[in-house]
């Protein structure tokens, strides 16, 4: 059954514009047709290829995992270290090996000590708040003015002797007996 429809499309392989006699054409010609067909198969292959490769990194990597040494090539792919990294580490003694002829295998453990991060409790303890008495505090402006010393000065001392600061608003406190040990030797010279 023909028809005596002319409808203006657009190819969906060459992007060309054409005139259709039916509604589902998709293609300008049988050679674009068969063209999108080879690429479709092209592409649907290339996945299935990518999908067993997937497969076989994962089944690697589910074996390494269960490893307690690898080879220096393994090492370099499963924590994803560059090869002169691993030799500095072996170097510095900071992974442990094992030499079985001329091959060289690495102790996971001690790698993954290295890119342990220290993972906090599940029970967050908040530290109790120290009560503080502001008539044994004054602020960094104060102690400036007080002691006569910079600001560069100040923060240098509060970081060198570890003197612990407290926030109330928008002051810094720092506690005057923490202060008076360091700062009356220098007004005593």
């Amino acid at each position: 059954m023909s028809s005596n429809i002319r409808i203006t499309r657009i190819c969906q392989f060459c992007c060309k514009e054409f005139t259709a006699k039916t509604t589902k054409t998709k293609f300008c010609s049988l050679k674009c047709g068969s063209k999108n067909y080879k690429a479709m198969t092209r592409q649907k292959t290339i996945d299935v290829s990518n999908q067993e490769t997937e497969k076989i990194k994962l089944l690697d990597f589910e074996a390494v995992k269960k490893r307690d040494y690898l080879r220096i090539n393994d090492c370099v792919q499963f924590f994803g270290l560059s090869r002169r990294t691993l030799y500095r580490m072996i170097n510095r003694n900071e992974v442990e090996t094992v030499k079985l002829g001329r091959r060289l295998f690495v102790s996971t453990k001690s790698i993954k000590a290295l890119f342990a991060v220290n993972e906090p409790s599940d029970q967050k303890q908040d530290p109790q708040p120290e009560i503080l008495d502001l008539n044994k505090c004054c602020t960094i402006t104060q102690t400036q003015e007080q002691y006569g010393i910079s600001p560069a000065g100040l923060y240098l001392l509060i970081k060198k002797h570890s003197i612990p600061k407290f926030t109330s608003g928008k002051f810094t406190y720092v506690q005057k007996k923490d202060l008076d040990i360091y700062l009356k030797s220098i007004d005593d010279e």
